[in-house]
């Protein structure tokens, strides 16, 4: 069985398709946890449409809302039983045969701890934006390499949405690393499943991540929270992964001047984002300044 996981927050114009697309995967074998975390808007009547389902396992309402998502997903991985967890998030929909896809994917990796597609981002609407990676073709990582090449410089697993992942691999006692975060949680959450098998990635888009303005991440973005949480993900993939120096310095410094401009961070955010980076980690310093300086010089 996968067990997957929706928790909602004021999606009631999108849950119903993100519900619908859950129940008409090709792959049946599925309980369906409904989680609200104190919605005002019109989701409770959407979910109790599916009180009855045979699918449904849980729909639980907060009272309270707690403003953080990963503790969410800690509360239905708690109640899921299947042996995969999917969690979807509720305002983001699927391909019909995604879940098939990423079992086919893992079949003849037993050790696999997390699988995942790649995404096609869309509009509010639905309309499609883009894509990262469209080749059909699956690649296998072992723990140190998926940390290398897709987690050291940046979350490489675009939304939660795209992904599964084995429940025996989640690890309870590890849950106050990313549970009070507001971005990087996720990030976190990736390598430390990652850390105790291998991980698949099936390059086919079939997860759409809708893009609009009560997105978490962009008011989050704008306060610089990828470096000022973030420098804990790195901390621990020093410490733990095996990430040299040389695996993080010039993505971490490029990023920075990138997101510097593109967030438009204000003074305050910059000198905390710099306090955070530039003493512990003044190689990542160091390539923000040249490629800052390079910016400016092409700009002029």
């Amino acid at each position: 069985m996968i067990s997957v996981i929706v928790p909602n927050y004021n999606h009631a114009p999108y849950l119903q398709q993100r519900i619908e697309s859950i129940l008409g995967q090709t792959y049946t074998d599925l309980e369906l946890i409904l989680l609200d975390d104190c919605s005002t808007d019109d989701s409770r009547e959407v979910m109790e449409q599916y009180r009855q389902h045979p699918k449904v396992s849980h729909i639980i309402y907060n009272e309270k809302n707690g403003g953080i998502p990963f503790r969410q997903w800690d509360k239905g991985i708690e109640l899921a039983r299947g042996e995969w967890v999917w969690v979807a998030e509720s305002d983001d929909y699927c391909e019909p045969n995604f879940l098939e896809c990423l079992l086919n994917a893992t079949v003849n990796v037993p050790d696999c701890t997390l699988a995942f597609t790649t995404t096609c981002w869309v509009s509010e609407g639905g309309e499609r934006l883009f894509h990262n990676g469209n080749s059909n073709k699956t690649t296998v990582y072992d723990s140190h390499d998926f940390v290398k090449h897709k987690m050291a410089c940046a979350n490489g697993i675009a939304n939660v949405s795209e992904c599964i992942f084995r429940r025996s691999a989640y690890r309870p006692s590890e849950t106050a690393r990313y549970e009070h975060m507001h971005l990087c949680g996720d990030w976190f959450f990736y390598i430390l499943l990652a850390e105790s098998g291998r991980v698949v990635m099936a390059e086919t888009p079939l997860n759409y991540y809708r893009q609009h303005a009560s997105n978490v991440s962009n008011t989050a973005e704008n306060q610089g929270l990828t470096f000022l949480e973030g420098t804990e993900v790195l901390d621990y993939m020093v410490a733990n992964c095996g990430l040299k120096r040389g695996d993080y310095a010039k993505g971490w410094g490029k990023l920075w001047a990138t997101y510097k401009r593109q967030y438009k961070y204000t003074p305050d955010v910059q000198k905390a984002v710099r306090k955070r980076l530039a003493t512990k980690y003044p190689e990542i310093y160091a390539y923000y300044l040249i490629y800052r300086a390079k910016h400016l010089l092409t700009k002029n």
